[in-house]
């Protein structure tokens, strides 16, 4: 058992890390949004953005996906011309027992400081009990992607 939790505080520490390497995603692309049912609802959210990595040399673009577990709530509030450049950022937030992921909401304050002011005022957030972060792009892809990009 004490092994299962040492896996998931990795993948945790792993999902801070890839928030900070690439500063919230500012200045990047939402790739896509893909909800995964089951019968009983919504099981995950597959949130999949292209940002540079701050923390490789170069700033290298990368996708990164983000997948929110045991989903308890979805909203995605955009209008027709949407346009998927990310401006605030993707903020991860803790309250409680449960994960937000906000996608460049506006807030009072850089945070916002409780789950009813995301609710109040986020337009586009997920709100679960699991969270993890992967880079989706291997080393390899990186100078077609950026390339791509340019």
């Amino acid at each position: 058992m004490a092994g299962f939790f040492c896996a998931k505080e990795k993948k945790l520490n792993r999902t801070q890390q890839i928030f900070q390497q690439y500063h919230r995603f500012d200045d990047g692309a939402l790739v896509s949004i893909e909800q995964q049912y089951q019968p009983g609802g919504v099981q995950a959210v597959r949130i999949v953005l292209y940002a540079r990595n701050h923390g490789l040399e170069g700033d290298v673009w990368r996708h990164v996906a983000i997948t929110v577990g045991d989903v308890r709530q979805v909203v995605i509030k955009t209008p027709g011309n949407f346009i998927n450049r990310i401006c605030c950022g993707v903020k991860l937030l803790r309250f409680g027992d449960v994960w937000c992921v906000d996608i460049d909401g506006t807030y009072t304050h850089a945070d916002p400081a409780t789950l009813d002011e995301v609710r109040r005022d986020g337009d586009c957030y997920v709100i679960g009990g699991t969270v993890e972060a992967i880079e989706l792009d291997q080393p390899a892809n990186t100078a077609v992607l950026s390339a791509r990009r340019a």
